[in-house]
């Protein structure tokens, strides 16, 4: 175990080698552009028309406009392929807005499409795809003040484009964030989704409210430095939530002595591990954290409803073997003392699932902090990161060995529902942060966030209905067992 730990702290410092001096295969902007100007004017025309909330006048501008882009596109393309997968994006977003009949979205979305086509026409675009001004907590706050002014004018459709890219440029700060407050982290993602839903709603009094809590939480970073404890901080804060997923798998695979059934859960461990350092080569020398962000979003969306799906299955499946004597049974029925292909897969995938959901993030975050401090620090400060996860890790296991049978099934199967219920929650929120699910907000709804708990029915709805299943699988189970007397 000790010499995968060792390889896994090794592959992650070569990563940060190769963030260091990555990125910079895009870092020029575009010289010669395609020329945008038609479709800038269809453009023009639909926001007007979205303005009037005539969607009949949206619809057939648009369509004039993707005529007219089918014979640009490939010139785009092949300029450059991040601007070229941006510009599409928000054309898809502009379409599903206009099938869903959402007027305020559809122009939200236009203002964005809008703003992408002009700064490529202005030569203010890098070729990942980039603003070629840098995004910094300082110029981020600027952007706010400019969005509360357009709200404080209930200019809500130029707020509703500028809200989308505060969301994109998030994407840019969001490590220097992290390393600094996870709170601030935490509370500046749930305000971005609020933002977006009160701008849709013509909610002006909340979105300036929000705004103004955003512009506090950011404020005292502007000048902020980097040392070691915050680059140790990264792989702790994004590592411990896996680690609880991985050290319950590997404890129940030690407490039934079964060695292959741990070699598939770090099978799962390294690829996992692998794919994050794959994305973190793609995003040092072909993109960058803005343009990759969007994917990030969905990727860990999709992951974490997954993952939580499997984990309420490995929940339920733990406390049913909290019974002694069922569990003594099942090992007496499993006397070749292997687990079912299926069984091993499952551990495996979902122990991927959880590496991969938060080594993205980690990856993506230490890279940002590569150009901001010395290296060497940069490196003692990943090795104590992972030294201390490694130790918490390895104290699980020895914990998971010493508990009786009972408490150890007891704890192991909380452990799982807990994490099930905080990636479900945060799955949806990151794919709200994507676009992918509307931005609905209750704000009865407290924000949890050590839960994955958020004002939003969209993300508390299947985690209260997940709640009910537990308890309701709990009830009959104990009505079985006093039957059984």
């Amino acid at each position: 175990m000790y010499k995968r730990i060792l390889f896994l702290m090794i592959a992650f410092l070569i990563l940060i080698f190769a963030g260091i001096t990555g990125p910079v295969a895009f870092a020029e902007t575009i010289q010669d552009h395609a020329d945008v100007s038609k479709t800038v004017l269809y453009i023009k025309k639909a926001v007007t028309a979205a303005n009037k909330q005539d969607l009949d006048k949206v619809n057939q501008s648009f369509q004039s406009f993707k005529k007219e882009w089918v014979d640009i596109k490939n010139e785009v393309r092949e300029g450059s392929l991040p601007v070229y997968s941006k510009i599409q994006s928000q054309i898809a977003a502009v379409s599903l807005d206009l099938v869903n009949g959402n007027a305020n979205k559809t122009l939200g979305s236009l203002q964005a499409l809008q703003n992408t086509l002009l700064d490529y026409q202005n030569g203010k675009l890098k070729k990942d795809g980039s603003s070629a001004e840098k995004v910094t907590i300082r110029s981020y706050i600027r952007q706010l003040n400019e969005t509360a002014d357009s709200i404080e004018s209930n200019n809500l459709a130029k707020a509703a484009g500028q809200v989308k890219s505060l969301r994109a440029n998030w994407l840019e700060i969001e490590g220097d964030i992290v390393s600094k407050s996870q709170q601030v982290y935490t509370n500046s993602e749930r305000n971005l989704v609020l933002l977006e839903g009160y701008v849709g709603k013509g909610k002006t009094d909340q979105a300036l409210g929000t705004v103004n809590e955003l512009k506090t939480d950011l404020e005292p970073f502007i000048n902020s430095s980097y040392g070691i404890w915050d680059a140790a901080l990264i792989p702790i804060r994004e590592g411990l939530e896996a680690l609880l997923v991985i050290g319950a798998l590997l404890a129940f695979t030690n407490k039934r002595k079964e060695t292959k059934g741990a070699r598939w859960v770090w099978g799962g461990i390294s690829l996992g591990v692998l794919v994050s350092i794959a994305i973190g080569f793609t995003v040092s020398f072909l993109l960058n954290a803005s343009s990759f962000g969007e994917n990030n979003f969905i990727i860990n969306g999709a992951t974490g409803i997954f993952a939580s799906i499997m984990l309420l299955y490995v929940s339920y499946w733990l406390h049913r073997h909290s019974n002694v004597q069922r569990w003594n049974s099942y090992i007496r029925k499993k006397t070749e003392k292997t687990f079912s292909s299926g069984k091993m897969f499952s551990f495996a995938l979902i122990a991927f699932l959880a590496v991969l959901r938060e080594g993205m993030e980690t990856v993506i975050f230490l890279i940002g902090m590569a150009n901001r401090m010395p290296i060497s620090n940069l490196i003692l400060g990943i090795v104590i990161g992972f030294g201390i996860l490694s130790v918490i890790g390895i104290f699980m296991l020895k914990v998971g060995k010493k508990l009786p049978l009972k408490p150890f099934f007891l704890v192991s199967s909380l452990i799982v529902f807990y994490m099930c219920i905080k990636f479900m929650g945060s799955g949806i929120h990151s794919l709200q942060l994507a676009g992918y699910i509307p931005s609905t907000i209750n704000e009865m709804i407290p924000t949890i966030s050590f839960l994955g708990i958020y004002p939003s029915w969209s993300s508390t709805l299947p985690q209260l209905m997940i709640i009910i299943l537990a308890v309701f699988v709990i009830a009959a189970r104990q009505l079985k067992i006093r039957r059984a007397i």
